[in-house]
């Protein structure tokens, strides 16, 4: 029972610190707008690559601050590469929906924030000791 607890701890831990990350991303993503001056959106190409940058960023920013991975087993830490950045992506697209007053589904936020969470995971499974 203690093994279980503990799993869901680690396993809860890393979605936390992803969907903190992306959360933050959205914000410097929004404060970039308005400093640069743009109102429309980006291109598919530039939002992918910007889900990917910001995601590595923020990965390796947690890894100074929290160096220790919180899932020690390895084949826990590959099932959290796959599961963690899709419940992050699915969380944060329902989020922002309900922020925004929307009842439909959006694949492309989902999976921009799937792909962010990716990147963030796997730099800091590269990196995080």
């Amino acid at each position: 029972m203690e093994f279980l607890l503990e799993l869901l701890f680690e396993f809860f831990g890393e979605l936390f610190l992803q969907l903190f990350g992306e959360m933050f991303g959205g914000a410097f993503k929004a404060a970039w707008y308005k400093l640069r001056g743009r109102d429309h959106e980006l291109t598919a190409a530039q939002e992918t690559a910007w889900s990917v940058m910001t995601g590595i960023a923020a990965g390796i920013l947690t890894v100074l601050v929290v160096p220790h991975l919180a899932i020690r087993l390895h084949w826990l830490q590959i099932l959290n590469l796959l599961l963690a950045p899709v419940m992050a992506g699915l969380l944060v697209e329902r989020l922002r929906a309900w922020r925004e007053s929307r009842r439909e589904f959006s694949v492309e936020v989902a999976g921009y924030a799937a792909l962010f969470g990716f990147a963030f995971a796997l730099t800091r499974w590269l990196f995080g000791s």
